[in-house]
C-alpha cells in the first residue's frame, strides 16, 4: 500500500497517516495537532524559522501545535508515519509537551512508536486495544507521573470494573466510556484494573471472547460463525488469538476431548 489513515470518531483525539514514498514538504505551514514523525529508510531535513534537525530511522520527531516548519528530503526516504495527536486531550491524562520540537534518538521509543502505529492500522484490532496501547505509549513517551493516590477501595473497584466487562464484553468498548461511566481518569482505569488483575482491559476482554468461542465449538455451529457471534473480526482473527492461548487452532479443539492449557490467563 502507498498510503494508509487510521481516523475513528471513538478515537477522535489521534489521526494516523502512513505514506510509502515519502516526497519534499517545501511549503512553511504548522499544525493544530501536535505531530509524532518516524521514517524507516533514508532521512528527513525538519527545518524551522531559526534551526534544523535531521531525522533519521530508529529516531521520532515530536512537533508542538502551531510550530511552523517544512521538511526537505536528504536522500530517497521510505515508509514515513504521522500520528497527529490533538493537545487538548493530553491534558485529560495529566500530560503536556511544551518544547517546540524534539527528536529522540532512543530506539526503544521508536520501536514502540512503529508497534502503534502498525497496531493502529491493523483493522483487526479492536478499539479499546488501539486505545490503550496509545495511552501506554504516551505515559512512557512524556514521562508521566501519576497525582492520583491509591485507596483501600481499589479492589472494589477494579472488581465493579470486571463485573461490567463480563456482562458488556462482546459490546465495542473504549476506555473513555469505561473511565466516565466509573467517574475515573483513562489513566486510572487502566492502573485500577492491571493492579488488581495483572493485564490490561483489552486483553481481558479478548480473553473473554476467546472462552466463549471455546465452549461454543462443542456445537455443530460453523468456525465462521462461532467467530462472529464471539465478536472476532472473522474466523483468521479467531484461529490466531485462540491458537496463542490455547496453542492449538479452534478446529484442532473440535476433534479434542481434553484440552489442556498451561496458560489459560496469558493475554495476546
Amino acid at each position: 500500500m502507498d498510503t494508509a489513515v487510521f481516523k475513528n470518531d471513538k478515537l477522535n483525539f489521534i489521526e494516523l497517516l502512513y505514506i510509502k514514498n515519502i516526497t519534499p514538504c517545501t511549503k512553511i505551514h504548522t499544525h493544530e495537532e501536535l505531530t509524532i514523525t518516524a521514517i524507516k529508510k533514508g532521512s528527513l531535513n525538519l527545518l524551522f524559522n531559526e534551526t534544523s534537525q535531521e531525522l533519521l530511522p530508529n529516531e521520532i520527531a515530536i512537533i508542538n501545535s502551531d510550530v511552523p516548519h517544512w521538511a526537505e528530503l536528504k536522500e530517497e526516504s521510505k515508509d514515513c508515519f504521522v500520528l497527529y495527536l490533538k493537545k487538548e486531550y493530553l491534558k485529560t491524562i495529566n500530560l503536556d509537551f511544551n518544547s517546540s520540537f524534539e527528536v529522540l534518538k532512543q530506539k526503544s521509543i521508536y520501536q514502540s512508536f512503529i508497534k502503534l502505529c502498525n497496531c493502529l492500522l491493523d483493522k483487526k484490532v479492536s478499539l479499546i486495544e488501539k486505545e490503550e496501547m496509545f495511552i501506554s505509549f504516551c505515559l512512557a513517551f512524556f514521562s508521566f507521573e501519576s497525582t492520583q493516590t491509591t485507596t483501600s477501595c481499589e479492589s472494589v473497584l477494579a472488581l465493579n470494573i470486571k463485573k461490567y466487562l463480563d456482562e458488556n464484553y462482546l459490546e465495542e468498548l473504549i476506555l473513555e466510556d469505561l473511565a466516565l461511566k466509573f467517574d475515573l481518569s483513562v489513566v486510572h482505569l487502566i492502573r485500577v484494573f492491571k493492579k488488581e488483575f495483572g493485564l490490561p482491559i483489552h486483553s481481558y476482554i479478548l480473553n473473554k471472547k476467546i472462552h466463549l468461542a471455546k465452549e461454543q465449538l462443542s456445537s455443530n455451529t460453523p468456525i465462521i460463525q462461532i467467530a462472529q457471534s464471539c465478536g472476532f473480526f472473522d474466523q483468521s482473527h479467531l484461529n490466531r488469538s485462540f491458537k496463542r492461548i490455547f496453542q492449538i487452532t479452534p478446529r484442532s479443539e473440535e476433534h479434542t476431548s481434553e484440552l489442556q492449557s498451561p496458560c489459560t490467563n496469558s493475554y495476546a
